[in-house]
């Protein structure tokens, strides 16, 4: 029963643009009046009346610029109440019945309808009235005056009520309008950083690029200062994927332990208390991602000004739908590589190859800057593999793709062509710089044999080296390559042929 009783308690916060102006109003009626009255007779002698109106302006002029944080909702009520006694006296003092300024009562009951709640609104209306019907019995003995102010002031009364009741209304309404468009604010927000997560998950093939979004909208999203996203690896491991920090609040180091007590028990975790505190605001907070119920990290988020309960909410929703987001496009990424790569040496396949060549080729016509290729292939390797087995050819083929992977740069490309054979693209090189990696690539196979039954085997390993031309194509240079590698394995294996300018790329040699 108690939400039906809501409006009486006025739990809302008042507004503050209401509140302000009520405030000002009565700053200048009451020194307006103060004014006024001092006017009237300049050159009076010091009477009550001065000494009221001195220590009322000064008591308006405090307490309306006294700051908002030192104005509790308790000390409003003195406030008001000091206001009605201020008037009171303002009244007596100025002719009682016969004064003007009994109409000052409704700037209290306006403050009190704007700046607190329903219930408030007619508790001072009710203490004005019962204060002007207390100077209206003391004004005196006469049946026929004491009738007449008695019926003033009961319809003053009456329609200072109506008036408080009419002002708290409007004052509830613009509450709730205020807190209607507040939240239809925050759900368009909420939706607004899902979308931004969503559109860049669904156009983007890198997960690092959702996490950086995700995290700078969840900071947008809970007006926080920073953050920090970790996610876990296959191990159950975390690492560090993204920081966000603005002015002097700098990203928060990532809590670890509380990190794994945040995917453990499943729920958002304060830093501060080391547990779940709900009604009480926390300046750091580490929320767990997951999808499908599989944790994939943790999102903490700090805020000088404090975490609420409303941005807990719109975090934990933006998590929610961000954690698949990263799910999707993770597995989309995995999907992707593992079309793309050699199940076997982990190297990229040759469709993936041919690929990433005909690229080069297209970016070497516009920028320039060259491209070499080179290709290679066990010695001898059929005889290996049929004397001892395809798992023992695996094992060759793993570890040169071992090697391979050592030799090159980050910016290379290795791919197994097919069968025993590899090819390496490497963008900005020539002819030399190819050639001396064939050359490292050698040196590296030297230290590495085999073992099987009692014969012990060394790899070798025959080489092609090519470098773009002028109106080079993709299919050319991968002739050239070709034949320079035929070359090596028709001068004896185990050697390094490369590939040169005016000679002719026979197109049968695949053939």
């Amino acid at each position: 029963m108690g939400h039906r009783f809501a409006w009486w308690r006025g739990a809302e916060s008042p507004s503050p643009a209401a509140a302000q102006i009520a405030s000002v109003v009565r700053l200048v009626v009451l020194l307006t009046v103060a004014i006024m009255l001092r006017l009237r007779a300049p050159f009076a002698p010091l009477e009550p009346l001065d000494a009221l109106l001195a220590t009322g302006s000064v008591y308006v002029l405090i307490t309306t610029f006294l700051p908002r944080r030192a104005l509790a909702e308790r000390h409003t009520h003195i406030l008001l109440a000091a206001d009605i006694i201020l008037i009171s006296a303002l009244v007596w003092c100025t002719g009682a019945m016969a004064s003007e300024y009994y109409l000052l009562y409704y700037l209290p009951i306006l403050h009190g309808a704007t700046r607190l709640n329903f219930r408030d609104a007619i508790t001072t209306s009710v203490l004005a009235a019962v204060s002007y019907m207390f100077i209206a019995l003391a004004t005196g003995p006469l049946v026929p005056v004491v009738m007449s102010s008695i019926l003033r002031a009961g319809t003053f009364s009456a329609s200072v009520i109506i008036l408080a009741v009419f002002f708290a209304v409007l004052a509830r309404e613009a509450r709730a309008n205020r807190l209607l468009s507040s939240r239809l604010q925050e759900a368009l927000d909420s939706v607004s950083a899902v979308y931004d997560v969503a559109r860049v998950a669904n156009t983007r093939e890198s997960v690092q690029e959702v996490l950086e979004t995700m995290l700078r909208q969840a900071v947008r999203l809970s007006q926080a200062e920073s953050g920090t996203l970790a996610m876990l690896d296959d191990d159950q491991r975390f690492h560090v994927m993204a920081r966000h920090g603005s002015g002097e609040m700098a990203a928060p180091e990532f809590d670890e332990a509380l990190a794994r007590a945040a995917i453990d028990r499943g729920e958002w975790i304060s830093r501060e208390t080391g547990s779940r505190s709900p009604h009480q605001p926390a300046p750091e907070l580490l929320l767990p991602l997951f999808a499908r119920q599989h944790p994939l990290g943790v999102l903490q988020i700090r805020s000088k000004r404090g975490l609420g309960e409303r941005e807990l909410e719109l975090l934990s929703g933006l998590c929610s739908e961000a954690a698949m987001a990263i799910e999707n496009t993770r597995l989309r990424a995995e999907t992707k590589r593992a079309a793309a790569v050699d199940y076997l040496s982990g190297l990229y396949n040759r469709r993936e190859f041919e690929r990433r060549l005909e690229a080069e080729i297209r970016r070497t016509a516009r920028h320039g800057g060259g491209v070499a290729l080179v290709l290679l292939d066990v010695d001898d390797f059929k005889y290996w593999n049929d004397s001892y087995g395809h798992q023992a050819g695996d094992e060759v083929l793993q570890a040169l793709a071992a090697r391979i992977e050592a030799v090159v740069r980050s910016e290379d490309i290795a791919a197994r062509y097919g069968g025993d054979e590899f090819a390496i693209i490497l963008p900005h090189t020539d002819v030399a710089g190819a050639r001396a990696v064939a050359e490292k690539l050698q040196r590296e196979l030297e230290v590495l044999s085999f073992q099987w039954a009692d014969e012990k085997w060394r790899i070798t390993i025959s080489t092609g080296v090519a470098a773009s031309e002028d109106e080079l194509s993709a299919s050319l240079l991968l002739k050239k390559a070709d034949r320079a590698l035929y070359r090596a394995k028709d001068a004896g294996k185990n050697q390094i042929c490369v590939w040169e300018r005016g000679a002719r790329a026979d197109p049968a040699a695949r053939a």
